[in-house]
């Protein structure tokens, strides 16, 4: 077991204003349970507002739940802070959303690829030089060399999303958030996309919590799912049986919604 998540809530709420009070807030996690292990990719699937990035925050400790557990590795995260929060955190990358946001516009390829490694203490200036290639290559971007002193602005969104990946496994890590990592690519680069991430997963053996508002897509690159929904979930189980026996009636319409797939 990588992951635990057991009877994790968390809570928005906003401030008052002079003497009023506070308001209910908003509960965009609640009670959710579940466990990922080592070399599984878990789907979280569910729509806008369904609570699944808040969720990855989480995990990444990014931010602070109420109350509940997440344990990873069979270490409580919630108070991990000086080196044992940085050792934390080379174990687990994240794959973000937006290809044009995730990488430092003032940065190049190489300089935003090589930055885990400098903050990490990793390596000389050359053995983060063959890191970096061998990161590049890896996630399709060959020849290094004709990427490395690009900047995000020469790039496509497809090799966008291919350089944040390369900074992301350039620490080698145990366990990847991809949060919705193909949303803003099209159709045929969404598919080199995840082929590639099954090609990371098959060979290092990494565990993937995959993010996803799109039953297809986790259909092709899940081994498990859980659906959630208003922060909470509402079924899990092996993907096949999810997609194809859906007992929720939210896994319903969610399937429903999807050109792909038909229930009846």
């Amino acid at each position: 077991m990588i992951l635990e998540i057991k009877n994790v809530v968390k809570q928005y709420r906003s401030k008052p204003f002079l003497f009023g009070k506070p308001d209910a807030g908003v509960t965009a996690v609640d009670g959710v349970s579940f466990s990922i292990e080592k070399g599984e990719v878990f789907g979280l699937v569910g729509g806008s507002g369904s609570g699944k990035t808040t969720l990855g925050r989480l995990t990444l400790k990014l931010e602070d739940f109420d109350t509940g557990e997440i344990r990873f590795d069979g270490m409580s995260v919630r108070d991990l802070k000086g080196p044992a929060l940085k050792a934390f955190r080379r174990k687990i990358q994240l794959i973000p959303q937006d290809p044009y946001q995730s990488l430092n516009p003032y940065f190049s390829v190489y300089d935003s690829i090589a930055e885990p490694l400098v903050i990490h203490g990793i390596g000389n200036d050359e053995a983060r030089g063959d890191l970096v290639k061998q990161a590049l290559e890896m996630s399709g971007l060959a020849p290094a060399a004709s990427y490395s002193s690009r900047y995000p602005h020469q790039l496509s969104g497809g090799q966008r999303q291919r350089a944040a990946i390369a900074r992301a496994m350039i620490l080698d890590p145990e366990f990847v958030i991809a949060d919705e990592p193909t949303s803003m690519l099209d159709a045929s680069i969404s598919f080199s996309i995840f082929k590639l991430l099954s090609k990371i997963k098959r060979e290092k053996n990494v565990a993937f919590l995959f993010i996803t508002h799109d039953l297809a897509a986790a259909r092709f690159f899940c081994d498990r799912i859980a659906v959630i929904h208003k922060g909470r979930i509402v079924e899990t189980g092996p993907t096949k049986d999810v997609i194809e026996n859906p007992k929720d009636d939210y896994t319903k319409t969610l399937i429903n919604a999807q050109p792909r797939f038909s229930y009846t």
